[in-house]
């Protein structure tokens, strides 16, 4: 009886030790959390934060809008931009929201030649009065062309190309583009993390439907299109740790994607049917790390030009205002690429009647 008896007993006795054990393995990762927290802050991580920048537009409140079948685009018009820290700057867009290059003139009997400038915030010009942008000082530079400034604010080749098609309808063949290429649109071609993480907080368009582009096994482009969202995880606003773990997979996730491929195989396909339609096509390499996107084009028999500034030199970014180029900078794309383009980067003008 009491062998029986002590032998009952003993789940009994086990259970309270089991339950020690599991609050203490969870107190010891708590500690670990905790100090692996406390050491990323001190390394100056922090946890995710996205505040939408407080941007004043005259007249309207609004530069954007949606696009019929996805995308987005700017609104026409003259605008006056007031960044949160009071720095101000003039737009103008014309009928089809592109970015002027020129002061108003009387129509012309006979239609120019014309070069168009694709590309992002960066050909439009973001933070800067309409004749500091680069193409614009080009089209001064080629006053026998018409340069069209086909950049957008968050455009990536994709985006660029699908505007390079809507212009063909609009206006017909151009004599030459110029697509103008960072590392940084890669991540935008693919809508990966990366970029919903810095496009998707600080959107204002309700439903906006977003483009993008992958491969598939075979290496074929696959073209979709998503809701412009960004899915946080639990606790990304609270912890450091979090966030870092979080920052960690999603440059997993770009690998396993390979955006730059995808932007090879854009620009590949782009030059082809510039190509086949006798358009002039370039890239233009226009932030410091498109060195091998422009090695790459070279080997592919793709034209390229290297227009990049460093964007680290003091002056080259209208910093503390916003970091985006200055106009200094602008002045080096422009003098850069109009070089390229009067050295043989273009067509005559006689040639492209």
């Amino acid at each position: 009886m009491a062998e029986g008896t002590a032998t009952a007993s003993a789940p009994g006795r086990a259970r309270p030790r089991r339950g020690f054990g599991i609050a203490a393995i969870g107190l010891a990762l708590l500690v670990a959390f905790g100090l692996v927290e406390l050491a990323l802050r001190l390394q100056g991580r922090q946890p995710f934060s996205a505040q939408p920048a407080d941007i004043r537009v005259e007249p309207g409140a609004k530069l954007f809008r949606p696009l019929p079948d996805g995308g987005f685009g700017h609104f026409p018009g003259e605008f006056q931009v007031t960044l949160p820290t009071g720095y101000q700057f003039r737009v103008t867009h014309g009928t089809n929201g592109l970015r002027s290059t020129h002061p108003r003139r009387a129509p012309e009997t006979k239609p120019r030649p014309e070069l168009w400038i694709m590309g992002c915030s960066l050909t439009h010009g973001w933070s800067l009065n309409d004749e500091d942008t680069y193409p614009w000082r080009v089209q001064a530079a080629l006053p026998e062309f018409e340069v069209v400034n086909g950049g957008v604010s968050g455009y990536g080749t994709l985006h660029q190309r699908l505007l390079f098609q809507e212009l063909l309808k609009q206006r017909g063949k151009p004599a030459s583009v110029v697509v103008a290429y960072g590392r940084f649109h890669d991540y935008r071609n693919t809508y990966v993390r990366i970029w919903q993480k810095g496009f998707a907080p600080y959107n204002r368009l309700p439903n906006l439907i977003y483009p993008f582009a992958r491969l598939t096994d075979a290496g074929e482009l696959r073209y979709d299109a998503s809701p412009a969202i960004y899915s946080e995880w639990p606790l990304q606003r609270q912890s450091a740790l979090v966030h870092w773990l979080e920052q960690h997979a999603n440059v997993a996730e770009e690998r396993a994607v390979n955006s730059h491929a995808v932007s090879r195989a854009l620009l590949k396909n782009w030059a082809a049917a510039c190509l086949k339609d006798g358009i002039v096509f370039t890239v233009a390499g226009i932030s410091s790390d498109a060195g091998p996107m422009l090695e790459w084009c070279r080997a592919a028999g793709i034209k390229t030009v290297d227009i990049s500034v460093s964007l680290t030199e003091p002056g080259n970014t209208n910093a503390p205002h916003d970091g985006h180029p200055s106009a200094k900078a602008n002045r080096v794309y422009a003098e850069k690429l109009a070089g390229f383009l009067k050295a043989g980067g273009l067509p005559s003008a006689k040639q492209s009647e």
